[in-house]
């Protein structure tokens, strides 16, 4: 984050209510521009869970069609073909996974094979860089898949927040730091939990600040952590409002990932309003002990993270089931690489290319998408598997059907278009809080630069584009024009307005829509 762009934005924009931007937004029903806004919608809820340290895909779903080719690269590694758990003849999970198997065959599970980018780096930092940005290998992004489209929907954050329209955090990681995915411009999204008693106390009272840049460190780095404190006391408040009902979860302490999915699940069915959580499990860097030994390979350093992995989403999974939560939350799976297709002498393997992903959830669209690697009979030990799918086309799926972003924002999003995947199911892809057709406006990119566009629906009389201060006072008249019946699309040019937070709205014959923008 960079903080001079952060004590720019507090200084414009002190005092200001903010709302959930970007979402399509209801029309004003009265004259007050404030009370149009409209409020943030906790319907949708994704949950990141990252394997860290690059997953052998290959040894998770195991292409039976292959397993002959494959026992002559991996033997030492690759468990009997009669212990592959079968979701297909062709495709097998690992023995370690029975839950996430019984998933899949209950249509709550959505497993892509060869997921990964063009010209892929097998650094674990510089992948995890790729994939938390949405970048290409060759371009440094500082800000995260997710914060930027939280970006467009909270263009001020964090000055101003809680406050009343959005007194729940935004994004949740559960761990020690905010996950980069949540990276913004102006900061992190996510608000850091290690578990529900974590609390901050500020041992310092401190109420003015040098106007040096160590005084500018020290202010942005309390009022952030003060501002986590605030948010504390609301998720601990969610917390004691009800209580997990699985029965499945392991012991606590004996499964970290399950301990994180646990707390996720107690929050939403507390009503916490966040639709972000990220959680994460450790270990998956194997270029040794992978597995026991020669005479033992369903136990070892990944065996018994595929266990945890498969016991965790169950867990979940049913706990959601029981809280009557299930619809509300998707997981999507992920690591920063996968293997090689040949094992090493260590009984492990080392970093390689692609990996395969998991959708989980009861709206997922349910199956197994992408074709079977190909294993030649003689295998190099640099010899890697072949990408299928970018793994930006996740994230345009997820952008698309679950969050009901239109093409041209996913686009500004990732710098460029991905063909989706079908990651939800077609009957469920649709928008958490439905509205008529007119009831829809987007502005991006926001901030606002003079390509922005503005897509509204015209009832085919005369539109008005206003712009307002968030006083509520009339700045300028944008353009007045009668527009024919339909979809619209045109280019807003702010001009010259100074840097801050605006109100722009359009108003028609039927009524009048309100979104808010940001001029850097």
């Amino acid at each position: 984050m960079e903080r001079r762009k952060f004590l720019k934005y507090t200084t414009a924009t002190l005092a200001t209510p903010f709302i959930f931007q970007g979402q399509w937004i209801r029309a004003i029903a009265n004259d007050t521009i404030l009370d149009g806004l409209n409020a943030y919608n906790p319907d949708r809820k994704l949950v990141l869970v990252q394997l860290n340290g690059g997953n052998d895909g290959l040894n998770m779903v195991i292409p039976i069609s292959q397993y002959d080719n494959l026992a002559k690269a991996r033997g030492n590694i690759l468990v009997q073909q009669s212990q592959i758990l079968k979701l297909t003849d062709e495709t097998g999970l690992h023995p370690s996974m029975p839950e996430l198997t019984n998933l899949y065959k209950e249509g709550k599970v959505q497993i892509i094979q060869g997921v990964g980018y063009p010209n892929p780096n097998l650094s674990h930092f510089r992948s995890k860089d790729i994939l938390m940005a949405a970048s290409d290998s060759n371009t440094i992004i500082s800000s995260g898949w997710v914060g930027r489209m939280l970006n467009n929907q909270f263009p001020a954050y964090p000055t101003g927040y809680p406050n009343d329209k959005q007194p729940h955090p935004i994004a949740i990681s559960i761990g020690s730091t905010s996950s980069p995915i949540c990276q913004g411009e102006l900061a992190n999204y996510s608000s850091v939990i290690t578990n529900l008693l974590s609390s901050y106390i500020n041992s310092s009272v401190v109420t003015a600040y040098p106007e040096t840049p160590f005084g500018n460190e020290l202010r942005f780095v309390t009022n952030t952590m003060e501002q986590t404190e605030s948010y504390l006391s609301v998720i601990k408040a969610a917390a004691a409002k009800a209580k997990n009902l699985s029965a499945l979860y392991p012991v606590a302490g004996q499964n970290t990932l399950a301990d994180q999915l646990k707390i996720v699940a107690n929050l939403i069915a507390g009503g916490l309003q966040t639709q972000i959580y990220i959680v994460s499990l450790g270990g998956w860097d194997t270029h040794s002990s992978q597995v026991t030994s020669l005479t033992d390979k369903l136990t070892g350093a990944q065996p018994l993270l595929l266990s945890k992995v498969s016991k965790a989403i169950a867990a979940f999974e049913d706990d959601l089931k029981l809280m009557n939560k299930a619809d509300e939350v998707i997981g999507f799976v992920f690591t920063e690489f996968g293997r090689r297709i040949k094992s090493n002498d260590s009984l492990g393997t080392d970093h390689g290319t692609t990996w395969p992903a998991i959708i989980f959830g009861s709206r997922v669209n349910p199956g197994l998408l992408g074709q079977n690697p190909v294993i030649p009979p003689i295998v190099g030990t640099s010899d890697n598997l072949a990408m299928q799918y970018d793994f930006r086309r996740i994230y345009t799926g997820l952008y698309k059907q679950w969050f009901n972003l239109e093409n041209q924002e996913i686009t500004q999003i990732l710098g460029k278009s991905f063909p989706e995947i079908q990651v939800i199911a077609d009957s469920t892809a649709v928008t958490g809080h439905p509205v008529l057709p007119t009831e829809k406006m987007k502005l991006w990119p926001n901030p606002v630069d003079d390509n922005s566009q503005l897509l509204f629906d015209s009832d085919g009389e005369y539109t008005q584009i206003l712009i307002y201060s968030v006083t509520g006072q009339l700045v300028k008249t944008h353009l007045r024009q009668k527009y024919p019946l339909g979809r619209m699309q045109i280019q807003l040019q702010p001009g010259p307005l100074s840097s801050g937070i605006y109100l722009l709205v359009v108003q028609r014959k039927n009524g009048r829509e309100t979104l808010k923008f940001v001029v850097k």
